[in-house]
């Protein structure tokens, strides 16, 4: 029998990446996204490969959305075996700059508050020997200027990640939390687009292709040692100096890394 996927975020991007890996490996994947074109697209995409897919439109901050989609997938008497975790949005800005509670809720409710009801609602349907992937960022590993919310979600979910492993050992369920570092997906192109003046000062930020990390991601997604994946080389070296080196001299380190506002 197929196994099945289920991909928030995977009508575009790594989330799309890990749907077209996962149904090269023989998975029949579905995707939950909101925008309905993206989706329709991205699912002909993986049919034209012979994989076998289906989409949904889902907004997973909102909840009555949440629970129609999980009916669905119920509905069709389908178990997941790999859940994976993916949607997220990012607006790069001081949070002084932020003029209604509305845009900082929403990036809230979709990067931890989103990824955590869409894991209480799917988990019904996983059972032992299903796999957990929950995407969260080189940026869950420290805090950056102009990335106040989108780093505070990402430590979340790493933290998130870790309690659910522990919480799902005694019923075979792995979980992993894999911290990307800049990959060039459509996301990122929007972010360097709409970031402030001062935080394109210095080097360019140097990005790693969507689908070498993706793949690099999945194939560490095995065994229930493994925890926290950390595909990218600069974000391995970050782990590394967080550390060995006191908190004085790693943030005297980072704060000559990173753009600062002037």
């Amino acid at each position: 029998m197929k196994k099945t996927a289920l991909i928030t975020g995977g009508s575009s991007g790594l989330g799309f990446v890990f749907a077209l890996e996962l149904g090269k490996q023989g998975y029949n994947v579905i995707i939950l996204a909101r925008d309905p074109i993206k989706i329709d697209r991205a699912v002909a995409s993986l049919k034209e490969k012979g994989i076998t897919a289906t989409g949904i439109s889902c907004d997973i901050s909102n909840e009555n959305q949440l629970k129609n989609a999980f009916d669905t997938v119920k509905s069709g008497k389908t178990q997941i075996d790999f859940l994976i975790l993916n949607a997220g949005m990012v607006i790069p800005q001081l949070l002084s700059d932020y003029t209604e509670t509305s845009v900082i809720r929403k990036q809230l409710d979709t990067n931890l508050c989103g990824t955590i009801l869409t894991a209480w609602q799917f988990l019904p349907l996983l059972q032992k020997g299903s796999k957990i992937l929950i995407t969260s960022s080189g940026f869950g590993l420290m805090g950056a200027a102009g990335y106040t919310l989108y780093c505070a979600t990402k430590a979340g979910l790493i933290n998130f990640g870790e309690a659910l492993r522990r919480e799902l050992l005694c019923k075979g369920i792995n979980v992993y939390v894999s911290c990307p570092g800049d990959m060039d997906t459509p996301q990122f192109q929007e972010e360097i687009r709409t970031s402030p003046d001062w935080m394109k000062t210095g080097s360019p930020r140097k990005t790693q292709p969507a689908d070498q990390e993706g793949r690099k991601i999945l194939s560490q997604c095995k065994g229930k040692m493994k925890f926290l994946i950390l595909p990218a080389s600069d974000v391995k070296l970050l782990a590394i100096v967080s550390k060995i080196l006191p908190r004085k001299f790693k943030d005297y380190l980072l704060d000559r890394m990173f753009p600062q506002p002037h």
